[in-house]
């Protein structure tokens, strides 16, 4: 274990690491997420200016969703082996080669889809990151701080986005993410080297899982959110050249959308989250990501486009931290929740795909409105994982296999996944641990 990380809590193996351990970890996570932040603006970039079709742009945020499902995969199956440190640096290497070889082949339509699955395998890599956050004592507390340290990034980059097309062409911008990636290999040294020794622990100590219900039904509303979600994000670019919107005022919206709408969900966030039951607030906010974006395709003008697309980023940013909050609280170990990161990713590839063949065979309502019918799934799976929750923790402090205790932290409270545990009655189990309200 690194100088800059403490050790983990005896009582539960969470983390403490150190501020400069946190920025470090913040840092790696936005800049695997910057292509992410501005794919609308790419999208658009590509169709206006590399003479692509609406499907064959879409096709390369495909590419590059797939190539992170491929590297979060890895990440799962190498980080207890070589460690988080070792993980990163391959994320950062793969990050800053797809990217810079990016900015010469972008014209060229299978380089570009190979090269995007490049660099989408190292911002896949960066899973481990998250997994570092689950495991730390206030994780919603530190989701929240990773949205917005990365809204500010993808504000920035989407501001710039008209001045780079216009000096470099859609190349600059994958430049300036390669750039940005290298300035984050001197923070290498201070990634937390404990989850390795903390998980190698814990599973000499435990060979329990996670219930198989619970995983799928992460899956399951893991999916349904994020495919719809990207359905949408993907093409609000061309839905705001529908509106008559060059690409400035694309730009300006969605810079806004992120700083104001983005920002301000993050921050709420982190005041609701210990006020309000979690489950309510994730009801609110899928049904708030629904209705901005149905009123994102019916608005009449540019303006009331940028006021709406502020609405959809702030339910958006509200509900990540929120959600992954849950999966942190349901399992300790971090595992739920990079399963969670990893399913992001896949959901993330198939959303484009999807949203591009509606596109085609259809028009942006009959795309609003299978992005509704997803948001209503996820709410049906999460009320579903909170019962099925609610039913392990309770197994535990029985004396049953599943012993993953809840997370102890100010940010959470029993009842905000409906969970009420009493300590345990048999005399080899430890009582499963209720969060502090």
């Amino acid at each position: 274990m690194v100088a800059n990380a403490t050790a983990a809590d005896s009582r539960g193996g969470l983390l403490e690491p150190s501020t400069l351990a946190l920025v470090a970890i913040e840092c790696v996570l936005v800049v695997g997420s910057l292509s992410f932040g501005v794919f609308p603006l790419l999208v658009d970039g590509l169709v206006r200016l590399a003479h692509y079709d609406v499907q064959s742009a879409g096709l390369s945020v495909t590419a590059e969703m797939l190539g992170q499902s491929v590297g979060a995969a890895g990440a799962l199956l190498i980080v207890r082996r070589v460690g988080s440190r070792q993980v990163v640096m391959a994320a950062l290497a793969f990050i800053i080669i797809g990217n810079g070889l990016t900015v010469g082949v972008y014209s060229f339509f299978r380089w570009l889809l190979v090269l995007r699955a490049v660099a989408g395998i190292g911002c896949g890599l960066t899973v481990v990151c998250i997994g570092l956050l689950a495991t730390t004592k206030q994780a919603d507390r530190n989701f929240a701080i990773f949205n917005t340290a990365n809204l500010v990034g993808c504000a920035l980059l989407a501001a710039a986005v008209p001045l780079l097309f216009r000096m470099l062409g859609v190349g600059g911008v994958f430049a300036i993410i390669a750039a940005a990636t290298a300035l984050c290999l001197w923070m290498i040294p201070l990634i937390p080297e404990s989850y390795r020794e903390r998980t190698l622990h814990r599973e000499n100590a435990s060979s329990a899982a996670i219930p198989f219900a619970v995983r799928m039904l992460t899956c399951t509303m893991t999916v349904a959110y994020f495919t719809s979600l990207i359905m949408f994000w993907s093409y609000a670019g061309d839905v705001g050249a529908g509106h008559h919107m060059g690409v400035a005022s694309v730009s300006s919206a969605v810079a806004l959308a992120s700083l104001v709408g983005g920002l301000g969900g993050s921050v709420t966030a982190i005041l609701v989250v210990k006020r309000m039951p979690r489950m309510f607030i994730i009801v609110v906010t899928a049904i708030g990501g629904a209705a901005s974006t149905y009123a994102a395709i019916y608005v009449l003008n540019p303006v009331a486009f940028s006021i709406v697309l502020t609405g959809f980023m702030f339910f958006w940013l509200l509900m990540y931290p929120i959600q992954m909050g849950l999966f942190a609280q349901v399992d300790t170990s971090g595992r739920l929740a990079m399963l969670a990161w990893f399913v992001q990713l896949i959901a993330c590839a198939i959303g484009p795909a999807v949203g591009g063949f509606v596109l085609r065979v259809s028009s942006y309502s009959v795309l609003a409105l299978v992005c509704a019918l997803g948001y209503l799934l996820f709410i049906c799976a999460t009320f579903m994982l909170v019962r099925v929750a609610k039913r392990n923790a309770n197994a535990a402090t029985a004396g049953l296999t599943y012993d993953h205790q809840l997370r102890d932290t100010p940010f959470a409270r029993a009842d905000d996944i409906g969970m009420s545990v009493r300590p345990a009655e048999h005399p080899r189990v430890a009582p499963a641990r209720t969060p502090e309200g």
